[in-house]
This record gives C-alpha cells, sequence and structure tokens, in this order.
C-alpha cells in the first residue's frame, strides 16, 4: 500500500483518456503529439515513503513548486504544467509535466542537496537504498526525468 511513481507501458497509454487529450494540449502549444510509449521500456518504480516538507521548501526556494502538482510526467518538452480534465486517484485533474523541464529543474538543486552522480537503479532501488528525505525526492524526479527520457515513457502515481 502507498503512493508509487511507475513508468506507464504502451498498452496502459493506448487504454488511458490522457494520450488523446495531450496530444490536443501540445498542438495547442505547437508541440507535435507524443506518440506514447515504445512497447517494451524498461520498467520504472519507486515508493514514496518519507516525508517531503524539506523537498518541498526546496523546490519552492528554487521557483520550480509545481513539480509538486504534477500526476504525469512525459518525454515531451514544454514549460509549466498542462492540465488535462482526467480525474486520478488523488485529483479531479491532470497535471502533466515535461521530463526535460524536471531534468532541468532538479540539476541545481541536486548540487546543492549533495546528489551523488552514482545512484541505483531498478524498481525500489532509490526506495531501499536512500534514508533522507530530501535526497530521496531529489533523486527520485531527477532519475525519473532520466527514465522517462531515456526510454520514451510517461511516469505517473497509483
Amino acid at each position: 500500500m502507498g503512493i508509487y511513481l511507475v513508468s506507464v507501458s504502451a498498452a496502459g497509454w493506448a487504454e488511458g483518456e490522457c494520450g488523446p487529450l495531450l496530444d490536443e494540449a501540445l498542438g495547442d502549444r505547437g508541440r507535435p503529439a507524443y506518440p506514447g510509449p515504445p512497447a517494451g521500456a524498461a520498467d520504472f518504480e519507486e515508493k514514496l515513503i518519507p516525508p517531503m516538507d524539506a523537498f518541498a521548501e526546496v523546490c519552492e526556494r528554487h521557483g520550480v513548486g509545481d513539480v509538486l502538482n504534477a500526476s504525469l510526467l512525459v518525454p515531451v518538452d514544454f514549460p509549466g504544467l498542462i492540465e488535462l480534465p482526467v480525474a486520478t486517484s488523488f485529483d479531479d485533474v491532470t497535471n502533466v509535466v515535461s521530463a526535460q523541464w524536471l531534468r532541468a529543474a532538479m540539476a541545481p538543486i541536486a548540487a546543492e542537496a549533495g546528489l551523488p552522480g552514482d545512484l541505483p537503479t531498478g524498481p525500489l532501488a532509490l526506495t531501499l537504498a536512500i534514508e533522507d528525505p530530501l535526497l530521496f525526492y531529489v533523486a527520485l524526479f531527477r532519475q525519473a526525468a532520466e527514465h522517462s527520457l531515456r526510454y520514451g515513457c510517461p511516469l505517473t502515481y497509483v
């Protein structure tokens, strides 16, 4: 039980409501449509256990508090959040953030927090390896952005 940040499979994306709505929103911003994740992309899974207070404070101080409102991460470059009228388990809407934006937003926070460059990878690797709440969330969001960009897949909370 709890909240997990996980990758979305090609089948899951095709069955969901977000794809067509995201494509429309991207088109409104002059961006190309997102084709969806490739079949067979590697899985991403981390459990959000520690409190987020310190991470939230650092994000606000760096002017990137929007990351805390996002419920879907996609490997498409666009500024800010895109709000889709699709309910999630946690909100009445789906707030989409760009993996490129998230990676750039985490870079100065990772440097400030002293996040090591060599982090464990694989399902629940960060959850099991990092005890400091601030370092955990900086690592989580950096790794999530990198995973999304590397494999071309979206990530969401379940």
